[in-house]
């Protein structure tokens, strides 16, 4: 099992052990729930690296840094989103999984690929923030805090022109 598998069974074993203990076969589901997992951090330390990993930053020392950093926010992005569920309250009823699991993957892929998408249209001047809701602003802020910095602007200045953000 990857560490990724280890941590989700973990995790899972002690927040939800009610879900851990309707599984039909816990092994194979945590295999996949660790390759899933690897799957989109890479994905995500990809989006994250195009978006910071800028070519004037050419000391080595940094370039490293930044890059083990932002593996680490897209780790801790990906976990919260596939693994680290609410935990189970006494009266919850148990999740469904593997069905959940998938519907968590879905979404998950839709809203990095919405989130690249409005950070590159809005970066390249493709799309101007007065073009772009107020639902893509606050996602592709997730991705990248300091997108309204890079364009200009501020969410203080947003919310004073009537941005609900």
């Amino acid at each position: 099992m990857t560490n990724y598998a280890l941590e989700a069974q973990a995790y899972w074993r002690r927040w939800l052990p009610r879900t851990h203990a309707n599984l039909t076969d816990p092994d194979t589901f945590y295999q996949q729930i660790g390759e899933d997992v690897q799957e989109r951090v890479i994905a995500a330390w990809d989006a994250l690296t195009e978006i910071h990993l800028t070519p004037d930053i050419t000391d080595h020392a940094k370039r490293a840094g930044l890059l083990q950093l932002l593996r680490r926010e897209a780790e801790h992005t990906v976990m919260q989103a596939l693994v680290q569920m609410p935990p189970e309250t006494d009266t919850a009823q148990p999740r469904t999984e593997p069905a959940a699991h998938q519907a968590r993957l879905s979404d998950f892929d839709t809203r990095l690929a919405q989130q690249q998408e409005t950070i590159r249209t809005l970066l390249d001047g493709d799309r101007t923030i007065s073009e772009t809701s107020d639902a893509e602003l606050l996602q592709a802020l997730q991705l990248m805090p300091e997108l309204l910095a890079a364009l200009g602007s501020s969410l203080d200045e947003l919310r004073a022109l009537g941005r609900a953000l």
